[in-house]
C-alpha cells in the first residue's frame, strides 16, 4: 500500500512540475512584463522616482496615494510632470481640479510666431477694418488678391501684398472687417521671419459674409511656461484636452514649432495626432525597421516606442504588431525591458497592452459593451457626440463617446489607394469610400519587404543581452548596440528526461505483479550460486586440485524423521517416552 502512495505522489509531483515548465513557456510578453514590473514596485516604498510612480500608477494602478502626495507637495511647480500626474490619477478616481486649475493658469504668449490676416473675395471689394477704437476704411482687395494699402500700425502688407501682419503688439485686439462683396475671413501663422522657415499654416476656422457683412478675428495663441516650454505645452495641451478643456489656442504653437531642431527628440507627432487626428502618416513613417522608434536626442528606443503607439491604445495596425514582435526579442529574462527600467516598462505595457484599472467613480460597465464608442475628443466633436464619463475599456486619452467616429473619404483625409503591385509606405487607414486609403507614399511592394541582418540569416536574433538558454553568435545585427543570439542546442533536455520518468513509473505500475516476480527470480539466481571456480575455467596455479567430497549416507536409524503435523508429532513423542519406561523396567 505504501508503495502505491509512493508511486501516486511521485506521478503527480512530475506532472505539477512538467506543467508549471510548459506554463512558463507558454506565458505572453505581457504577462511576464506585468509579474516583473508589479515585483519591482511592490508597495511603492522602494521607488524614488516620480516618474516611476506616474507611470506604474498607469500601468497597474498602484502608488496612488504616493503620486497624490508628491503632486501636491514637491512637483505642484512643474508642468510636464504635473500634466502626467493628472492623467494617472484620473485613471483611479482622484479629484485633480487644483492642478488642472494650476496648470491652467500657466499659459503664455508665445514670442517665436508671426500672426497674418488675409482678406479674399472673388472679386475686387473694398472693405474697412476696425480695432482698437479706430477705423480704416478703403482697403481695397484686389482680383489678384493682393491688398492696397496698411491697415494703421497694426496691421502692415506682407509677403508680396496678398496678407496683413499682425504686430505682436496688437494679439490682444479684435479685428472687425466689412466688405461691400462677399468675402472671407482668416488667420494664418508661422515661425518668426529669420527663424528658418517660410512654412505658413492656415487656422482651422474660416468666417465668411455676404456684402455688407462682417467679420471678426482674434489672435489666440498660447504656450505653457515662461519662456514656451515645448515638451510641457505638449504633455499639458494632452492631458487638458483629455479633460474636456478646449485646446484650440495651443496647436497653432505646438504645429509651428514641431520641426524645431530641439523639439523632434520630444515626437511631436505622437501629441498632435491624439490633438489633431491628423499627422498619423508623419508619425508611423518615423518608425524604424525594426519596430521601434527612436528619436536623435530623445529618451531612448523605448521610451520613444511607447510614447508614438500611445494614440493607437484602441487600435490594431501593423506598425504596433511589428513593435510588439520587436519587444518579445528584447525582453529580459526577467520580464522587463531596459534592464529592468520601471518607467520605460510601465508607459510601454500602458501604451501597448494597457489593463483596465476600474476607479471609484467607474459604473464598471465597458463602453463599446454599453453600444458607445471609444476614440479621441476630436473625433467626438466631428461626429456631433458627448463625451461619457464613468465608463471603463477606452485607454490613454481615449474618451468614451456617444456617437460613432465619422470617416472622411480618402481624398478628404489627404490619402490615396495604391495602384496593383504597390503597398502604402505605412499602414492603411479606414475611409468612407476604401479600407486601403494610404496616406502617405505608396511604393513597390518588393521596397517594402526590409533586407535580413546577417544574425537573422543565420537564424539567430537581435537583442541587447542573450537570455540563460542562448548563446551568442559572432554576426552581425542591423543595430550597432544589439548583439546576435541563438538558441541553445539540448536547451530543452530536461523535457525529455521528465516524460521519461513518467513513462518507466507509469510502466512500473500497470506491470508491477509481472515486475514482482521477475525481480525474485533475479534474486533467486544469486542465492543459489556458490563460491568457487566456475565450471570449464583452469585452476589457479599453486592451489591443489580439491576433490569433491563423498556424500554422506546414514543409517536408516539414524536418518533424522519426516516432520510431521503437530498432533501426530505429539503421539510419536509419547510412545518415545513409553518405550524408554519399559526398556528400564526390565
Amino acid at each position: 500500500m505504501k508503495k502505491r502512495v509512493l508511486f501516486g505522489v511521485l506521478i503527480i509531483l512530475l506532472i505539477l512540475n512538467l506543467s508549471f515548465i510548459i506554463a512558463q513557456e507558454n506565458e505572453t510578453v505581457e504577462d511576464k512584463a506585468y509579474e516583473c514590473l508589479e515585483d519591482k514596485v511592490g508597495d511603492c516604498s522602494s521607488l524614488t522616482s516620480f516618474e516611476d510612480k506616474i507611470f506604474s500608477l498607469l500601468a497597474i494602478g498602484e502608488c496612488k496615494d504616493e503620486v497624490s502626495s508628491d503632486l501636491e507637495n514637491k512637483y505642484d511647480s512643474n508642468i510636464k510632470l504635473t500634466a502626467q500626474a493628472i492623467l494617472a490619477l484620473d485613471k483611479v478616481g482622484v479629484d485633480t481640479t487644483t492642478a488642472e486649475t494650476w496648470l491652467l493658469s500657466q499659459n503664455t504668449t508665445p514670442e517665436s510666431m508671426d500672426w497674418l490676416l488675409q482678406i479674399e473675395s472673388t472679386e475686387e471689394t473694398t472693405c474697412t477694418i476696425d480695432y482698437g477704437g479706430w477705423s480704416f476704411p478703403n482697403i481695397i482687395i484686389r482680383e489678384d488678391k493682393t491688398i492696397s494699402n496698411p491697415a494703421g500700425a497694426c496691421l502692415t502688407k506682407y509677403g508680396g501684398g496678398y496678407w496683413f501682419k499682425i504686430s505682436s503688439d496688437c494679439y490682444t485686439y479684435e479685428f472687425e472687417i466689412l466688405c461691400d462683396k462677399s468675402f472671407s475671413t482668416n488667420l494664418l501663422y508661422k515661425k518668426t521671419t529669420g527663424s528658418g522657415s517660410d512654412t505658413i499654416y492656415v487656422s482651422a476656422n474660416t468666417h465668411t459674409a455676404s456684402a455688407g457683412g462682417t467679420t471678426s478675428e482674434k489672435v489666440n495663441s498660447f504656450c505653457f511656461g515662461t519662456p514656451c516650454d515645448y515638451e510641457a505645452s505638449l504633455w499639458a495641451a494632452l492631458v487638458l484636452n483629455f479633460k474636456g478643456y478646449g485646446v484650440s489656442s495651443y496647436l497653432p504653437y505646438l504645429i509651428t514649432m514641431a520641426d524645431e531642431i530641439g523639439n523632434i527628440k520630444y515626437l511631436p507627432e505622437s501629441f498632435l495626432h491624439s490633438l489633431t487626428n491628423n499627422f498619423r502618416g508623419d508619425l508611423l513613417s518615423k518608425q524604424l525597421l525594426d519596430g521601434s522608434w527612436e528619436m536623435p536626442g530623445g529618451e531612448g528606443k523605448y521610451y520613444d516606442t511607447a510614447l508614438a503607439l500611445l494614440p493607437f491604445q484602441n487600435e490594431d495596425i501593423t506598425e504596433k504588431t511589428n513593435t510588439m514582435n520587436w519587444l518579445e526579442e528584447k525582453q529580459g529574462t526577467d520580464g522587463c525591458w531596459d534592464s529592468g527600467n520601471i518607467r520605460n516598462t510601465a508607459f510601454i505595457l500602458y501604451s501597448i497592452w494597457p489593463k483596465g484599472i476600474i476607479s471609484e467613480e467607474d459604473d464598471g460597465i465597458d463602453c463599446k459593451d454599453a453600444g458607445y464608442f471609444c476614440m479621441h475628443s476630436v473625433s467626438c466633436d466631428k461626429a456631433g457626440g458627448d463625451v461619457l464619463s464613468g465608463y471603463t475599456g477606452c485607454f490613454g486619452t481615449n474618451i468614451c463617446c456617444s456617437k460613432e467616429k465619422v470617416l472622411e473619404s480618402c481624398s478628404e483625409q489627404g490619402g490615396k489607394v495604391c495602384s496593383t503591385g504597390e503597398k502604402c509606405s505605412i499602414s492603411t487607414v479606414d475611409a468612407s469610400d476604401t479600407s486601403e486609403c494610404c496616406t502617405d507614399d505608396c511604393q513597390p511592394i518588393s521596397e517594402t519587404i526590409p533586407e535580413k541582418s546577417e544574425c537573422e540569416k543565420n537564424n539567430g536574433t537581435c537583442k541587447t543581452q542573450c537570455s540563460e538558454d542562448e548563446k551568442e553568435l559572432d554576426e552581425d545585427c542591423k543595430d550597432y548596440s544589439d548583439i546576435c543570439c541563438i538558441e541553445k542546442e539540448g536547451t530543452y533536455w530536461w523535457i525529455f528526461v521528465l516524460i521519461g520518468l513518467i513513462i518507466l513509473v507509469v510502466v512500473g505500475i500497470i506491470f508491477k505483479d509481472k515486475l514482482r516476480t521477475f525481480w525474485f527470480k533475479i534474486k533467486s539466481k544469486f542465492r543459489k550460486s556458490k563460491p568457487g571456480p566456475r565450471p570449464g575455467f583452469p585452476q589457479p596455479p599453486g592451489i591443489p586440485p580439491q576433490r569433491a567430497r563423498p556424500r554422506r549416507v546414514l543409517p536408516p536409524s539414524q536418518r533424522r524423521p519426516v516432520r510431521k503435523p503437530a498432533q501426530s508429532q505429539k503421539r510419536g513423542d509419547m510412545d518415545d517416552v513409553l518405550k524408554k519406561l519399559k526398556e528400564m523396567g526390565k
